[in-house]
């Protein structure tokens, strides 16, 4: 006997806490056999990964498939149409995003469209991560979930290029950026010291794989969490100009205002 497992974990609130500017709004995980979801237009960015099986999603009004190792990408104001046929078991993880920066922080890691994307095994324990974060209702724990989130879309965002399950030398920098990325004294020098290759080659090869370059990479993650600690956290913006690896907080103001338009004072109180 066939029995479907649906289990969906979901922020509490409709919309960010004080307009965040990237949030995760649920995450999932399913085992369907002939499943069929009603179209439905969604005004988030959701991604799902494929584990076993395979299911059927349209995507811009063309019928694909979803595989193990590849992911599937709606955007907002899109139709969400998803469905699994013949009995046989499809598995697969999602997760959606929300806030006024959910699809340039997606399009900017090169996923700009609505697709399919190859993506290898998904990372389960970062998915389990991002559930239990989730169910915590508490601002703090609204910032962690986000940045769960973000850690997700990174995943995704670099494996889509097929060079990136070749290069280790690479895959070992991403891990060591998204454990250390507040650290100040993080740059290309440093990273490519520590996986010992030459700056020139590490640049243009993680670009290569990644889709981005290693300063811009590293950027992203600090301004992501310094903008959620600016409208949540209690901080001076001196501190969390600190604790988010900018040691001149001139640079920092320069960073917040590129990133949202706003100073790091204005973006906190509007």
């Amino acid at each position: 006997m066939n029995i479907s497992i649906k289990k969906g974990f979901y922020r509490p609130s409709y919309s960010p806490s004080e307009n965040i500017p990237f949030g995760a709004r649920s995450v999932g995980h399913y085992i369907v056999y002939d499943y069929y979801e009603k179209p439905y237009m969604k005004n988030f960015v959701q991604i799902f990964w494929g584990i076993k099986g395979v299911g059927t999603l349209i995507l811009e009004g063309i019928e694909r498939e979803l595989e193990p190792g590849r992911i599937a990408i709606y955007f907002p104001g899109m139709t969400h149409n998803v469905s699994s046929s013949g009995g046989l078991k499809w598995e697969y993880r999602w997760w959606t995003m929300d806030g006024p920066l959910a699809t340039a922080i997606t399009t900017g890691f090169g996923l700009a469209r609505s697709d399919i994307y190859d993506a290898g095994p998904a990372p389960i324990k970062i998915f389990e991560e991002l559930e239990k974060a989730i169910t915590d209702n508490t601002p703090a724990g609204e910032r962690f979930s986000s940045a769960i989130a973000y850690r997700l879309l990174t995943y995704a965002a670099g494996s889509h290029h097929s060079e990136r399950s070749q290069d280790l030398k690479i895959m070992e920098a991403v891990n060591i950026i998204n454990n250390e990325w507040n650290d100040p004294i993080l740059g290309i020098e440093a990273l490519a010291d520590r996986i010992k290759m030459d700056r020139s080659v590490f640049s243009k090869r993680f670009h290569k794989a990644m889709g981005i370059a290693p300063v811009k990479y590293i950027v992203n993650l600090r301004i992501q969490n310094a903008l959620s600690q600016l409208k949540h956290g209690k901080d001076k913006i001196s501190e969390i100009s600190r604790k988010c690896g900018w040691r001149d907080p001139n640079y920092f103001s320069r960073c917040i205002r590129k990133a949202s338009g706003q100073s790091p004072e204005d973006f906190r109180v509007n």
